[in-house]
C-alpha cells in the first residue's frame, strides 16, 4: 500500500510539472506575438510619420516657390507698368511744365495743352516775350531739351508762334481780322466739301482760292495755278479735321488761312480769332498742327 501511494503521488507531481511547463510556453508565445505586433505597429507609425512629414515639407516648398514666383511676377508687372506710365506721360509733362512756368510769368492766360507734334515732343523748347496783355510764345524742336527762355532756344526756328494782342475796344480788335463776308463770295462757282459744307472757288493772277464758312469762322485755302495746285484736297482735309477738333468760339470773328505751299519755318498757316478786345493768333508751318493746338487752348 505504501508503495502504491508513493507511485500515485509521483505521477501527480509529474503531471503538475508538465502542465506548468505548457502554460509557460503558451505565455511566452503570446508575449512573443505581442512584442512582434507592437514592433510592426511602431514601424507602420514611423513610416506614416515620415510620409506625412515628407508631404508637409513638399507642400511648404511648393507654397514657398509659388509665393516667390508671385512676388517676382508682381514686381515685374509693377516695374513695367511704372515704366509704361512714365513713357506715356513724358511728352505731356514737358509741355505742362512750360505752361505752368508761363502762367507764373504772365498770369492766368490761355495756352495750348498739346504741342501738335507727332514726334519730337521730348525735345520741345519754348521761349516767350511780353506781358499778360501782349505776348508772343515760340515753340521749337531742337537737338537738346532746354529750359524756358534758354538763350540757345532763340537760335532755333519755331514751328509755331502763338500771339496775344490786346486792343482798346472790341471794334479795334475785329478790324484786325480779315474775315471774308458772304457778299464777297456770292456768284462764285461752288463745290461740295462734304459734311453739308459748300466751298466757293476764286482764281486770278495765277492764284487759286477756295473759301467756306463754319460757324463764325471763315476759312480759305490758297494754291498756285502755275504749279497746277488744287486747293480742294487740303480744304477737304481741314473740313474733316474740324469734325473731330473743336476750335475756340470767337466772340465775333475767326479766320483760318491755309496754304498748299508749306515749308518748315515758313509759318504761313494762320488761325486767328477774336475774344472781345483781344486777338489770338497762331502761325504754323503746318495747318494740321495749328488746328490741333488751337483746339486744345485752355
Amino acid at each position: 500500500m505504501k508503495k502504491g501511494k508513493k507511485t500515485a503521488l509521483l505521477l501527480t507531481i509529474l503531471m503538475a510539472g508538465l502542465l506548468t511547463a505548457c502554460g509557460g510556453q503558451k505565455q511566452a508565445a503570446n508575449s512573443s506575438k505581442k512584442a512582434t505586433s507592437e514592433q510592426t505597429s511602431v514601424k507602420k507609425h514611423s513610416k506614416s510619420s515620415q510620409k506625412s512629414s515628407s508631404e508637409k515639407s513638399s507642400a511648404v516648398e511648393s507654397t514657398s516657390t509659388s509665393s516667390s514666383q508671385g512676388l517676382t511676377s508682381s514686381s515685374t508687372t509693377t516695374s513695367n507698368s511704372t515704366a509704361s506710365n512714365s513713357n506715356n506721360s513724358s511728352t505731356v509733362t514737358r509741355l505742362s511744365v512750360f505752361n505752368q512756368q508761363l502762367r507764373n510769368a504772365l498770369g492766368n492766360v490761355i495756352l495750348p495743352t498739346t504741342d501738335g507734334l507727332e514726334n519730337g515732343s521730348n525735345k520741345l523748347n519754348v521761349r516767350y516775350e511780353g506781358n499778360q496783355a501782349n505776348y508772343t510764345i515760340s515753340y521749337s524742336v531742337g537737338n537738346t531739351a532746354y529750359q524756358l527762355n534758354d538763350e540757345a532756344v532763340s537760335k532755333e526756328i519755331p514751328y509755331v508762334q502763338f500771339k496775344k494782342t490786346s486792343y482798346g475796344t472790341s471794334s479795334e480788335a475785329s478790324a484786325q481780322i480779315d474775315y471774308i463776308k458772304q457778299n464777297d463770295l456770292n456768284g462764285l462757282p461752288t463745290i461740295d466739301l462734304g459734311h453739308n459744307i459748300t466751298g466757293y472757288k476764286d482764281a486770278g493772277a495765277g492764284q487759286r482760292y477756295l473759301s467756306w464758312y463754319e460757324g463764325n469762322w471763315s476759312l480759305t485755302v490758297h494754291a498756285t495755278a502755275v504749279n497746277q495746285q488744287d486747293p480742294k484736297t487740303l480744304a477737304v482735309q481741314i473740313v474733316n479735321m474740324l469734325e473731330s477738333y473743336r476750335l475756340p468760339a470767337p466772340s465775333q470773328y475767326g479766320v483760318i488761312k491755309a496754304d498748299v505751299n508749306s515749308s518748315y519755318g515758313s509759318r504761313n498757316q494762320l488761325i486767328m480769332w477774336q475774344q472781345n478786345n483781344v486777338i489770338y493768333q497762331l502761325n504754323a508751318h503746318d495747318i494740321t498742327t495749328a488746328i490741333k493746338m488751337a483746339a486744345s487752348m485752355k
